[in-house]
Order: C-alpha cells, then structure tokens, then sequence
C-alpha cells in the first residue's frame, strides 16, 4: 500500500560567526561531549571540511497526507551550533581549496571521459577527430614576461635608450623567472590600455559563444554543405576552461571534438562524413580570424582573439590503437597535455 506524504521545509542561511572568546570555549565543548563531536565530524565530512560552509538555520516536517500523521520530522536545533553545514560549492581555490578542489577533480573526470571514454561514453570517442585549442586576448601594451626558451631571453629586446612617449623606456633586458612577481606588469602604466583590457573580459564570454557558431559554418564550407545540413551529418562537442594570464586578461583552452550527429555517446559513432583533425583545426583558425563580439552596453566598438591562436590534434584515427594499449597499461592522461600526443600549449604574454 502506498502512502502519500507531504514534506514541508524551511532554512535561511545566516552569516559565520565571527571570531571571540567564545571560539575557545565552543572547541571544547565539542572535545568534551563524544555525541556532540561525532556528530560536529559528520557534518565536517559530509561538506567535505569547506572553508566558509553556508550555514542553515531551519526545520523540516514529512506528513502523511491521508491521516496528517507526522512521518518525520527535523529540526537544525538538534545539531552543534544549531546550524546544519552546507559546502559552499566555489570553484576558487584561494576561498575553498575544499570544495575547488572537488569541482576541479569533476571537471577533469568529465573532460576525460569526453577524450578516452568513461562514465558512459564509448572508449571510441577517442578515435573521433579532436584538437586542443588556445585563444588568447589581443595586445593592450607591452608587459613583462618570459619568452620563448625561458629564462635564457630577455624580457623584450629593444634599441637601447627608446622611450615610450611617457618617457619610460620600451626595452627590458632582464631574464624573468617563471615566479618573478613583475611578470604580467605594463612597462608603462600610461601606455597600456586598461580599459579595452576590462572591457574585453567582459566580452570575453560573448566572443566564445559566436566563435562556436562560427566553427560550424566554417566547417560546412569546409566540407562543401550548408550549414543548415551540417547539424544532421555532424555534431561538434566544446569543453572549454577560462583561465587569467599573469597581466590579467583571460585567455581559452578549449577541447573540441567531431561525432556523428546520431551518436548518443553509448556505440561512439565516428561522424559519417570525412571530416578529420586538420579541417577541424582549419575551421577553428577560421572562426577565430572571423568571430567578433560588442562592448557592453554603453561601449562602442568588438573585441576580437589575439594573433595567438594555438590548435593542436590530441588523438586521430591513426592513434587510436596507440591510446587504447597505454590505457590498458593502466596509463593515465591530463586532459590539457592531449592523449597520446603529449604536447602542452605555451603562450606569451604581449
């Protein structure tokens, strides 16, 4: 027989409490009584040790609804402090390394699995064509960095005695380390263009979305069909990270790869159409060449990607045999050095 119940609920989350005296005196109160500390370390656990865990106040109550017998009820009361713990779920490292930790380690099982299979997805995906792309913002001035070859540049070699028009010179002959703290810093605070800088990380976002339709027409022209057709024969799958440079602009990488547009992740269909990693790559040089956003409201003018447009193929056809052996072997790959390939994507800093 099935019952029917009815389940109300209430919470509000309140502000942490604030450091004092009593900190001290509520530690050992938890130390002091064993059911209170058991149950204060399955609430820790249970948010995984969050840093700033959000913390609710409130009570909840399961009635049956035929008789109004209370099934169940809960109250925050019965918990230490009472408040019960909630993970605040950020994704940053400098607020929760808890909990970014545990959306770090999502993502990347989840990238994975789109490059190897896994959770779902055909092992074969990784046959399918697939690149690892880098889009970086455009120059809004000359900064400090680490060129090519590492320390073993100067930071940019330029006529000795040039000054910019501010009067500060344009040429710095020092060889950074990778942890100089004056790395990403304008060589002229005046020169520099801090509000297109802003402005392009506002659009940043906008620019990726019409660069991925712009990957797709370019595709179809590639593959001689219109676009109208191309979603029927092929299906083009993005995983993207957004991560800031050391002068504060943000740039892309991006997993792009090509299925058949029937394929529903379980048989991994390779796309039916002979589109392979090099026309994939071409597409996306395209798109980046091409894709344009606006300013925000109240701004006149497009942001578009820097010259440094980064694409390299993580697996092919060819390699698939390769990639399935290392995985048997019990191997394991990073999602950003792509597959079997081994190749990582550097860029300077303009």
């Amino acid at each position: 027989m099935s019952t029917s119940t009815a389940t109300a609920a209430t919470a509000t989350a309140v502000p942490a409490p604030a450091p004092d005296d009593g900190v001290l005196k509520g530690v050992f109160a938890r130390t002091r009584d064993t059911a209170t500390l058991e149950r204060f370390s399955a609430q820790g656990e249970g948010c995984g040790w969050c840093s700033h865990p959000i913390r609710l106040v409130g009570s909840q109550v399961t009635v049956e609804r035929a008789s109004g017998e209370i099934v169940r009820s809960y109250s925050t009361a019965s918990e230490p402090d009472g408040v019960l713990l909630k993970a605040c779920g950020t994704r940053r490292a400098t607020r929760c390394p808890s909990c970014a930790a545990t959306y770090a380690a999502d993502a990347r099982m989840l990238v994975r699995s789109g490059l190897s299979g896994g959770k779902g997805v055909s092992p074969s995906v990784a046959s399918h064509p697939m690149v690892f792309a880098t889009f970086t913002a455009p120059s809004f001035g000359a900064v400090h960095g680490v060129r090519s070859g590492g320390g073993n540049h100067p930071c940019r070699p330029e006529v000795r005695g040039r000054r910019c028009p501010h009067g500060r010179p344009v040429a710095c002959w020092a060889r950074h380390r990778s942890d100089d703290p004056i790395l990403g810093e304008p060589l002229c605070v005046d020169c520099y263009d801090y509000e297109h800088a802003v402005l392009w990380n506002a659009s940043c976002s906008e620019l990726w979305r019409r660069t991925t339709i712009a990957v797709k027409r370019a595709l179809a022209r590639l593959l001689s069909v219109s676009t109208r057709e191309l979603p029927s024969l092929i299906r083009v799958s993005f995983a993207k990270v957004a991560e800031y440079q050391s002068r504060g602009t943000i740039h892309l990488h991006a997993v792009v790869r090509l299925d058949a547009a029937d394929d529903d992740g379980d048989d991994g269909d390779t796309p039916v159409l002979e589109a392979d990693t090099a026309t994939l790559a071409a597409a996306i040089r395209l798109a980046a060449a091409k894709a344009a956003a606006p300013f925000p409201a109240g701004f006149s003018g497009v942001v578009r990607w820097g010259s440094q447009i980064d694409v390299r193929t993580i697996t092919s056809r060819q390699q698939h045999a390769a990639l399935t052996n290392d995985q048997e072997r019990g191997g394991e790959k990073s999602p950003a050095t792509g597959a079997s390939t081994g190749s990582k994507t550097s860029t300077s800093e303009e």
